[in-house]
């Protein structure tokens, strides 16, 4: 889990200086709206699923889950949705009638494993929670009224 926390603070630290180099030098190099825009969508998306990511490691740590191949596929669909991004903005700038024919399914699939993380950990989450009222016998609370 450590290790996981540590990584996604690295996405999350990596994703303040690509917005900034975003906004300092894309922004001077080219005025094409579409790829300054798509820079921080990608950017914005990096930011949300890895601190996505993080609160669901402190979840997972409350609810004594021990899986992680939700936060995995979060970290894997960074890197495919996003990172497809960059490099479309990175080859763009450089040659802009340049065609990705086939990296261009990787962001699909990078949604798609970010949609299956988030599903997995509400799956996760709630397996646990349905076992331990199954244990607790469906006692309620002993907390005295007041």
């Amino acid at each position: 889990m450590k290790n996981h926390a540590v990584f996604l603070f690295i996405l999350l630290g990596i994703s303040v200086l690509l917005g900034s180099f975003g906004s300092h030098f894309i922004n001077v190099i080219t005025e094409d709206q579409k790829l300054t825009n798509l820079w921080a969508n990608a950017v914005e998306y990096q930011f949300y699923h890895a601190l996505g990511g993080i609160l669901m490691l402190i979840v997972f740590k409350q609810c004594n889950i021990m899986e992680k191949w939700p936060v995995n596929l979060l970290i894997v669909g960074i890197f495919l949705f996003c990172g497809f991004f960059y490099l479309k903005t990175g080859l763009r700038l450089t040659d802009p009638t340049i065609k990705l024919r086939y990296l261009r399914y990787l962001r699909p699939i990078g949604g798609l494993c970010w949609v299956a993380g988030w599903f997995g950990a509400a799956g996760l989450v709630n397996r646990k929670i349905v076992r331990q009222a199954k244990r607790d016998g469906g006692k309620k609370s002993r907390r005295k009224k007041q």
